[in-house]
C-alpha cells in the first residue's frame, strides 16, 4: 500500500497517476485561487477539473505561477474532461484543444470522456454509442499526436467499458466514477482491475448538495474513534485500501490538509468489510446505467 500522498500508480500506458488528488467541482474562482496554496502545501500533486467546472482561468494562472510554489509544470498532474455536449469527432477535438488553450499548456496529463451519454439526447437513442465511439477515437488521435499523456473515461459502467474495449486501439487508463460506502461498485472495480484500468473515485464521501450522509454512519464513526481519525479520513483510507484513487474536494484549508493525512494508519480487513457492508447501491450524483 502506498505510504504518502506523493505516491503514484503506474497506468497501463506507463504514465504515473497520483493516487490522491484535489477535486475542484463547484469551487468558485475566488475560493479556488485562495485554496491552491494549501493544496500544494499539503502535498497534493493532481488537480482534477473540467470545462463544466468553469475554473480554468484560475488554474491557468496557478500553472503559470508554479515557480512561486517551488514547483514546475511537470510536478502537477492535470486532469480534465470532454463535456457531454461535445461528443463526436469534431466537437471532442475542439473541446480538447480548447482545454489546452484555456489552461495555457501544451500537453494535458489526462483527458477523460466526462459522461457516456450526449447532453440533450435520449438515453435510449442508438446514436449515443456511435457518438461516444467517435469521441474516443478522436481522443486516441490526440494522444498519438502527443497532446495528451493519457486518456480515459468517467461514469462508465461495465457494459460501456466492454463496448469501448471492443474497438479501442488505445486502452483507457482511468475510469472516474462515483464510489463511496453507499455505492460500492464491486463488479465495476473488479472489471477495471482485471483490465488494468485504474478506478478513480469522485464524491468519495457521498456528499449530496455538500452534506454527506455517510460520515455520520455509526460504523464509520466507531472505526474513526478507534483509529483516532476523522470519519472522512477513514472513508478515504477505505477507498485507497481497495485500490481506488481518490480526488476529495473541500473549500476549507483545514479539511484539505486533513484529507491528505491518510498514510499513517491502516484499516483491518474486518473494518474494510464493515464499511463495504454499508452499500445501498445509491447514487448521489449522476447515474449512467440508463445510457445505452
Amino acid at each position: 500500500m502506498a505510504r504518502s500522498i506523493s505516491s503514484k500508480q503506474i497506468l497501463n500506458n506507463g504514465a504515473h497517476l497520483p493516487i490522491v488528488g484535489f477535486g475542484t467541482y463547484r469551487i468558485r474562482d475566488k475560493d479556488l485561487s485562495q485554496l491552491l496554496r494549501p493544496v500544494v502545501q499539503s502535498g497534493y500533486r493532481l488537480i482534477d477539473t473540467a470545462p463544466l467546472y468553469k475554473n480554468e482561468p484560475v488554474l491557468a494562472a496557478f500553472l503559470r505561477d508554479l515557480p512561486q510554489y517551488g514547483l514546475q509544470r511537470k510536478d502537477i498532474f492535470v486532469a480534465s474532461k470532454v463535456p457531454p455536449i461535445d461528443h463526436g469527432s469534431a466537437k471532442s477535438r475542439s473541446s480538447a484543444l480548447g482545454i489546452l488553450e484555456r489552461l495555457n499548456i501544451d500537453k494535458l496529463d489526462l483527458l477523460l470522456l466526462h459522461w457516456p451519454g450526449v447532453q440533450g439526447m435520449k438515453p435510449s437513442d442508438p446514436k449515443q454509442a456511435e457518438l461516444r465511439k467517435e469521441s474516443w477515437l478522436e481522443m486516441e488521435r490526440l494522444y498519438k499526436e502527443g497532446k495528451l499523456s493519457a486518456i480515459g473515461v468517467s461514469n462508465y459502467t461495465v457494459r460501456h467499458l466492454q463496448e469501448l474495449l471492443s474497438y479501442c486501439t488505445v486502452r483507457p487508463t482511468v475510469n472516474q466514477v462515483e464510489f463511496h460506502p453507499h455505492l460500492v461498485q464491486e463488479d465495476l472495480l473488479r472489471y477495471c482491475k482485471d483490465h488494468q484500468i485504474v478506478l478513480q473515485a469522485y464524491s468519495s464521501l457521498g456528499a449530496a448538495n455538500g452534506v454527506s450522509a455517510i460520515l455520520g454512519e455509526p460504523v464509520i464513526v466507531d472505526i474513526a474513534n478507534k483509529c483516532q481519525k476523522t470519519p472522512a479520513q477513514v472513508v478515504l483510507r477505505w477507498a485507497l485500501q481497495l485500490g481506488i484513487a481518490v480526488i476529495p474536494k473541500s473549500t476549507k484549508a483545514e479539511r484539505i490538509e486533513e484529507n491528505s493525512k491518510l498514510f499513517d494508519f491502516s484499516l483491518s480487513e474486518d473494518q474494510i468489510a464493515s464499511i463495504s457492508g454499508l452499500n445501498q447501491n445509491k447514487h448521489y450524483c449522476w447515474d449512467p446505467t440508463a445510457i445505452i
